[in-house]
């Protein structure tokens, strides 16, 4: 017998063998890969990228383009990264940047690639600063991008190769259907107005196409309001300029609105007409946001239901909001006005332009509070002086700070709100009256009369003074001018009245001692 026949042979395991050769194909792919990554990108021609495709975008865009480095990578998937991008604008505003971002990647298809063909699957832009700027006659300064009319900006000479006789046909691109944006900027300048400047962009656009709706998710960061989110899709027709929203929500705070409308107008002055309404939504978070734009006190609480419908309408140079509220026995805590249950409607018009949102504001409403009391301590403890004076007692004093229904009719514009009709009733007296407000650190001028309730009249006594200040039915009509800050308003006899009443100057004078007495200071 031959030694071959008696040597023993090593069995290995199923198993191990199923291992050995998961080994064997992983570091097979691996090493595949590994050469791939280092092989690959020197068949790449990014020179040739740069040089064919920048000059293009040049042209279509009508502005210098500026790059800094351009680089390929392979994992974890095939993509350019172009640094420091700059975008010039228009000879109109050569001064400006319009376009800036840290870095660009565009995310490639693979087997494309080693073909020499460019297959941009997705744009991704890091860091991002957009800056537009607004004419006075509306238009932006990317209008030209629609609109060819506009002349180019300068764009420089693409060199050509010595042995280039004929014209080398561009590497073949293909547009993304995919965007990003990561912690863009944008600031919007208007001549004589103050900067806007958005920040914290986020950005997704899926699937974009001119055939049909495309799924998008918008959100910023402004102070106040944390992030705030539109996401939906968009409809673009270019043949008509227009941008349609379909299916669109707002979210900001805890609130979420369904939004639709559309932006048409696109190549030359933008013109909007986007609205959102909600019914019922919580007063609460509402007033939130008006009290971040300095249309509400910060300090009042307020919660329960309304009605809220918004507009932005117009075009680009001359935008209006409206707002339109309903108020649905609303809590109000006003630390330096009044507690109650509001009812009633407020609509305001807000055009946009240059000068104090105060003065440009306009509107109207009437409002009705029922169930409080007023809780301006200044006010509230003269008051308590009239009334002690008077000879009420403790609870019938402050009876006369609370209130069954207090009412107001008004009008906002010109930097003020004009009260039209004031009124007010409680257990020891009815206020009935008329004034203004200024929006602008509020300051009140308003006239007011104060009819004692029969029982409280009955115990100012019978003097001459108080014959003159009776009406018909017994009462005691008190006319009050008050004026001054919101916070702290001054409260005196309103002269002008008395002597309407046919009061003598001899008791007039003396009635307003006591008056000036009475509401003397704290």
């Amino acid at each position: 017998m031959s030694d071959a026949a008696t040597t023993p042979v090593l069995a290995l395991p199923a198993g191990a063998n199923k291992l050995k050769n998961g080994l064997l194909i992983g570091g097979t792919m691996f090493a595949v890969l590994l050469a791939l990554v280092l092989v690959v990108p020197h068949f790449i021609d990014l020179g040739r990228f740069k040089a064919t495709y920048l000059p293009l975008i040049e042209d279509a865009l009508g502005r210098r383009v500026d790059v800094g480095e351009v680089h390929l990578s392979l994992v974890p998937t095939p993509s350019i990264q172009l640094s420091k991008l700059r975008v010039s604008d228009t000879q109109a505003f050569a001064d400006n940047t319009f376009f800036a971002a840290q870095q660009v990647e565009l995310k490639l298809k693979f087997w494309p690639l080693l073909r020499g063909r460019f297959e941009v699957t997705e744009l991704v832009l890091d860091k991002p600063v957009f800056n537009l700027l607004k004419q006075p006659d509306g238009s932006f300064n990317y209008s030209d991008l629609a609109n060819k009319k506009t002349a180019s900006a300068p764009r420089r000479e693409v060199r050509k190769k010595p042995d280039a006789g004929k014209k080398a046909e561009p590497v073949p691109l293909a547009l993304p259907s995919r965007m990003r944006i990561r912690d863009g900027e944008l600031n919007l300048v208007t001549k004589g107005q103050t900067p806007v400047r958005i920040k914290g962009i986020e950005l997704s656009l899926q699937e974009m196409s001119g055939a049909a709706p495309f799924p998008f998710r918008a959100s910023f960061l402004y102070p106040g309001l944390k992030a705030v989110v539109l996401e939906g899709q968009l409809n673009y027709q270019e043949d008509k300029a227009l941008l349609e929203l379909k299916n669109n929500r707002l979210k900001l705070l805890d609130l979420s609105f369904p939004v639709q409308g559309s932006v048409s107008n696109l190549a030359t002055t933008p013109k909007v007409n986007v609205s959102l309404s909600s019914d019922p939504v919580d007063a609460k978070p509402i007033f939130q946001i008006l009290s971040v734009f300095g249309l509400a006190p910060g300090e009042t609480e307020i919660s329960g239901p309304m009605a809220l419908n918004m507009s932005v309408t117009g075009p680009s140079n001359a935008l209006v909001t409206q707002i339109r509220g309903v108020f649905k026995n609303v809590n109000v805590k006003g630390k330096r006005a009044l507690k109650g249950n509001l009812t009633g409607e407020v609509n305001i018009r807000l055009p946009l332009g240059g000068g104090r949102m105060s003065q440009r504001l306009q509107g109207n409403g009437k409002l009705v509070a029922r169930d409080g009391e007023l809780t301006n301590v200044n006010l509230i403890k003269k008051i308590h002086r009239v009334t002690g004076m008077i000879g009420l007692s403790q609870d019938q004093q402050r009876e006369a700070t609370t209130f069954k229904t207090m009412e107001g009719d008004f009008t906002i514009g010109g930097g003020g709100a004009d009260f039209s009709r004031l009124y007010l009733v409680n257990p020891q007296m009815e206020v009935t009256g008329s004034g203004t407000m200024t929006i602008d650190q509020p300051t009140l001028n308003i006239a007011l009369n104060t009819a004692l309730s029969p029982q409280a009249s009955a115990q100012t006594g019978r003097g001459r003074t108080v014959t003159f200040l009776k009406d018909r039915q017994g009462r005691v009509i008190v006319p009050l001018k008050v004026t001054g800050p919101l916070e702290n308003p001054t409260v005196n006899l309103n002269a002008e009245k008395l002597s309407e009443a046919g009061l003598p100057k001899a008791i007039e004078k003396g009635v307003g001692a006591f008056f000036k007495n009475l509401f003397r200071g704290r």
